[in-house]
């Protein structure tokens, strides 16, 4: 992964768990004049990234960030492993209208800059905002789990920094500035998650490997965008499909993507309150947004990264259930498991 607070996993993990933050005042304003707080990746970061960005068709600054970052969070996925053939790719986007025709040749250019793993013959963009990486694997044990591929890829990259992303959240008073409660601080990143049914292919430390299981999803009537009244029902069920075979007690952790917008608190509270009895009692609430930023797409398969490499610190850890949602109503929900690993068989979440 890239993020404001490091351009590896390794660095991103160590500044949340030392509490660091990425935010600083950007050279962005709101009507009124007040600067906006961001947590950006300083600007040289993208010019010693090694890599051949075709344009094509659509390209500006912002593009050519969430390609760069891209292009680096899928090199290091990748790093260790070796791939005879490309792998299917399911990369997440942002739920932005003008994102869903396609972000700046994304695909094009992560197949040219991460040969031999990507091709966009196997490839699929989902533009579903913060929930995406969840979705995203979600797709995968629905349509991927049984083709004959050692892996799939999961990819998301975002990126606030275009004017026609922050100007309508500034108008709206979203966004973070001097004496702001209930705003969010716009992030950057990109973050990619090398997954596999082959526990001999996985990531494997001191005997144990990283567990997805299937996913939670659902649709939240009640979203911001919405006349509907919200009733917090969204993300309920996606906490309930994805707790709906864990034991009672079982869950240590919490990773969310609340960014400081009270809206989020509210939708957690409910949704925490009705499946109480699968948390244990003094269950711990992570949201790093806190530290990087709103990180849009690339919030849910960040997440899902720092909980594993948490899980992989920790000793006594073993299941933390990760959630993200969008603005525009999704809402993905998922258990990640540490599991002791017996190469050779096949592994069932």
């Amino acid at each position: 992964m890239i993020t404001a607070l490091g351009p590896s996993v390794a660095t991103t993990v160590g500044a949340i768990r030392a509490r660091k933050s990425a935010y600083a005042i950007s050279e962005y304003e709101t009507e009124d004049g007040k600067p906006i707080t961001m947590a950006r990746i300083p600007d040289a970061v993208f010019n010693l990234i090694d890599a051949e960005i075709d344009e094509g068709d659509r390209f500006n600054f912002r593009y050519d960030r969430i390609i760069k970052m891209a292009i680096l969070a899928a090199r290091e996925a990748c790093y260790h492993k070796t791939a005879e053939q490309p792998i299917p790719i399911v990369v997440g986007i942002s739920d932005l209208p003008f994102d869903k025709e396609g972000l700046g040749s994304l695909l094009e250019n992560l197949q040219e800059n991460c040969k031999p793993w990507i091709s966009t013959q196997l490839s699929r963009s989902l533009h579903s905002g913060r929930v995406a990486g969840i979705e995203a694997i979600d797709f995968a044990f629905s349509y991927l789990y049984e083709l004959d591929y050692p892996y799939v890829l999961i990819a998301a990259s975002d990126s606030f920094l275009d004017d026609y992303v922050i100007t309508p959240l500034a108008n709206e008073h979203r966004l973070l500035t001097a004496g702001a409660s209930n705003a969010f601080a716009p992030g950057e990143a990109a973050s990619c998650l090398l997954l596999t049914r082959h526990p001999q292919f996985a990531e494997i430390r001191q005997g144990y490997g990283i567990a997805l299981h299937r996913p939670g999803m659902a649709h939240e009537e009640g979203h911001l965008y919405s006349g509907t009244p919200y009733k917090g029902e969204g993300l309920d069920r996606a906490f309930k499909q994805a707790l709906n075979n864990q034991p009672k007690q079982s869950i240590q952790s919490i990773y969310s993507s609340m960014n400081g917008e009270n809206h989020w608190a509210k939708e957690y509270g409910v949704a925490y309150l009705r499946n109480k009895e699968k948390f244990i009692d003094h269950v711990k609430i992570e949201h790093p947004a806190d530290s990087y930023g709103d990180l849009g797409a690339a919030t849910g398969t960040t997440l899902i990264a720092v909980a594993a490499e948490n899980l992989h610190k920790d000793r006594n850890a073993t299941k933390h259930l990760i959630y993200s949602s969008s603005d525009s109503g999704k809402r993905g929900a998922i258990v990640v498991e540490k599991v002791e690993i017996a190469t050779g068989k096949e592994l069932k979440v």
